[in-house]
């Protein structure tokens, strides 16, 4: 410990918060090894003063204020520690879902060029902005709420599932009302949810052994690849047709067992 310490006129001047930024600095972290200058400061703060602060820590700390997504999921009747687990989901926020929604209208702008990328454009990524937000809303790297998810009384495996599945409906929420001014609409309004979630799904059952992020990259980028090579000549959309869709279909199923058998896995 240093054999410095502050002086009444210096502790004097940082309770009433006259101190130069860089004294003040000096002042607080010498405060957190220093029991003396500690009592000699607190009989100069007023209690009034410090009960305030306190409250306005215990305010913030213990009843912050809920987020949009979290009262929405309250007024839909979830629980309240339910609505606080899935609301902390980065991908359930404003920001993610607002850059999620001008990603995909700009996809549903470019369907109506003429050229022969116009409607694979927004095929392609609909699937692909579930998947981001599924690789994002869990794991020790992209979860800010990582270590309150272990205490919560859920199983990794069902927070898993509950924060993938609110993020699968959100998604697909935008990406169909994106769907929906395509020209035309027909079939592309919805060609893209199978494949949605035969990506998300695969990227879940990865994840049970790998990083998510690692996993839906792994996931996309085959994706764009195979949509890219199938339509270089002839933008023939077969991918997207019924041969395409049971195959899509199939790898659902397969990833929905490996996620029951893996599930002890995620914890």
């Amino acid at each position: 410990m240093t054999a410095w310490h502050m002086d009444d006129g210096m502790a004097a001047a940082y309770a009433a918060g006259e101190l130069a930024a860089t004294p003040a600095a000096s002042v607080e972290a010498h405060l957190l090894a220093c029991e003396q200058c500690r009592l000699l400061l607190a009989a100069r703060v007023p209690r009034a003063r410090l009960d305030r602060v306190w409250d306005d820590i215990a305010d913030a700390v213990d009843a912050p204020a809920p987020r949009p997504v979290e009262r929405l999921l309250r007024a839909a009747g979830v629980r309240e520690h339910t609505a606080r687990l899935l609301g902390a989901t980065t991908s359930l926020r404003l920001p993610w879902l607002a850059a999620s929604a001008v990603a995909l209208f700009f996809a549903a702008l470019a369907s109506g060029e003429t050229t022969r990328w116009g409607l694979l454009t927004f095929l392609t990524l609909a699937p692909v902005v579930p998947v981001a937000g599924v690789a994002v809303a869990f794991g020790r790297d992209g979860d800010p709420a990582y270590e309150i998810g272990l205490a919560a009384p859920y199983s990794t495996f069902r927070l898993m599932l509950m924060r993938a599945a609110a993020v699968v409906a959100t998604s697909s929420a935008l990406a169909l009302a994106a769907g929906l001014t395509l020209p035309g609409g027909g079939w592309a309004t919805a060609a893209w949810l199978l494949p949605s979630l035969a990506l998300t799904s695969l990227t879940l059952a990865l994840s049970s052994r790998y990083d998510p992020r690692r996993c839906a990259v792994a996931v996309t980028v085959p994706w764009v690849a195979a949509v890219v090579a199938t339509n270089v000549r002839e933008p023939d959309l077969a991918m997207f047709g019924a041969a395409g869709q049971a195959g899509y279909l199939a790898v659902i199923v397969v990833s929905v067992v490996l996620l029951v058998v893996r599930r002890r896995e995620f914890s």
